[in-house]
């Protein structure tokens, strides 16, 4: 069930379910991450980089490899109003291109081409 409400928000379902995971077991390496969540090791690893890329998880070193850890699920909330602020940016260029296509001096620029 909620693994449906995190694809909703953007995550793959197999982030969403390596997410939940991390939240109910904690730290862990991906041998165990693999096995509990009935997945390849080398998936487990691409979907835990797309995670750590977008925010969602960390890992640290030791000397047997990487365990990786869920941040707080209050980082979810972050990282919309991140991409709300972004999509913000991108309406006022949107605004600045419309504005300026439609001056038809801006087209017969040669800029342009």
């Amino acid at each position: 069930m909620f693994e449906n409400k995190l694809v909703q928000l953007g995550l793959s379902e197999k982030g969403a379910k390596l997410y939940l995971l991390l939240l109910q077991v904690g730290s862990s390496p991906v041998s165990a991450l693999a096995k509990r969540a009935h997945m390849k090791r080398v998936t487990v690893y691409s979907v835990l980089e797309i995670l750590v890329e977008q925010g969602l998880v960390s890992y640290e070193h030791f000397s047997i490899g990487r365990r990786y850890s869920a941040y707080d699920p209050e980082c979810l909330l972050y990282l919309l109003e991140k991409e709300k602020a972004e999509l913000k940016c991108r309406m006022e260029l949107a605004r600045e291109c419309v504005q300026k296509l439609n001056n038809p001096q801006v087209l017969r620029s040669p800029v342009l081409f």
